[in-house]
């Protein structure tokens, strides 16, 4: 049984030694012909596999440049959705301000108060992370931040022209 299980991890050992890749062709200590058709083959081989293994490293390095591009144009629109989503949680507090007094002269003067309650309304939602679902490629990423000016537009309309950032029902009633 001690056997079995040692004769296994030597053979793991050798598989992942040869799957190392050592960049000699001659790296086993044994003599080779050096003119023969096997060992040249062996050499076209290690020089393709060289040369296709720096053509998929700039590639990868190209992917991961565009990568950090996109995400360095999401995390500025991100960082100015927060700016706006606390402007508009801003203009919701000082609008509970004033309602709180008005509610606080209205009991003192038992009547009802004269305007609703103030809402803060639906903030922004955060746009995707680019990359973070595996199935969507570079443009549909490239897409996804291009969308985000349409997003502005969707949000101005929804506040109804309101500087305060309350819904338009809520001051109406």
């Amino acid at each position: 049984m001690f056997c079995d299980r040692l004769s296994g991890q030597l053979a793991a050992q050798e598989e992942k030694r040869k799957r190392k890749k050592t960049g000699q062709l001659n790296g086993d200590g044994l003599p080779r012909l050096l003119t023969g058709d096997e060992f040249y083959n062996r050499v076209v081989e290690h020089q393709n596999a060289c040369e296709a293994e720096k053509v998929a490293q700039e590639d990868r390095r190209k992917r991961k440049d565009e990568q950090s591009e996109l995400l360095t144009e999401w995390r500025k629109a991100e960082t100015e959705r927060k700016k706006r989503n606390n402007a508009r949680r801003e203009a919701y507090r000082g609008a509970m301000r004033l309602w709180k007094e008005e509610s606080e002269v209205a009991k003192r003067e038992r009547r009802r108060v004269a305007w609703a309650k103030p809402k803060l309304g639906k903030m922004e939602p955060q746009a995707p992370k680019p990359g973070s679902e595996r199935g969507e490629g570079a443009s549909g990423e490239c897409e996804g931040l291009g969308d985000e000016g349409n997003d502005e537009d969707v949000t101005d309309e929804q506040s109804d022209g309101n500087a305060d950032g309350m819904d338009g029902e809520s001051a109406e009633e």
